[in-house]
């Protein structure tokens, strides 16, 4: 799952001060908000960007740090509850109901790219 760790590595560059972090995120909060992005054309280009800009960015951390502004600009273009949802689910312990939430709804983001 790199993608997932590349994004988390992009978010802990990004966002030294996470919202998430302060609040906790359930299950259907982060699938609603993720989700949410499915049914807006121009958030799910952005997606579907930032998804390939992080297949590419791989595990690579110089990748990541000098991506780190576009996947920022993709992060605006997704709204605060996505990125939160977003962080939420990447601190989600593997297995639990929050991490489940956010493969389900990043796999029905995912059925949305070209």
């Amino acid at each position: 799952m790199s993608k997932f760790y590349a994004a988390l590595v992009a978010g802990l560059l990004l966002a030294p001060g996470v919202h998430a972090a302060d609040q906790k995120m359930g299950a259907a909060d982060i699938k609603k908000n993720l989700e949410a992005a499915a049914s807006d054309p121009a958030k799910v280009t952005a997606y579907c960007a930032m998804s390939k800009k992080m297949d590419e960015i791989g595990d690579d951390e110089k990748k990541a740090q000098a991506a780190g502004d576009e996947i920022d600009g993709y992060f605006k273009t997704l709204g605060d509850d996505f990125e939160n949802a977003w962080d939420a689910g990447q601190d989600a312990a593997d297995g639990s109901a929050e991490a489940t939430a956010m493969d389900q709804a990043v796999s029905t983001l995912d059925g949305k790219c070209k």
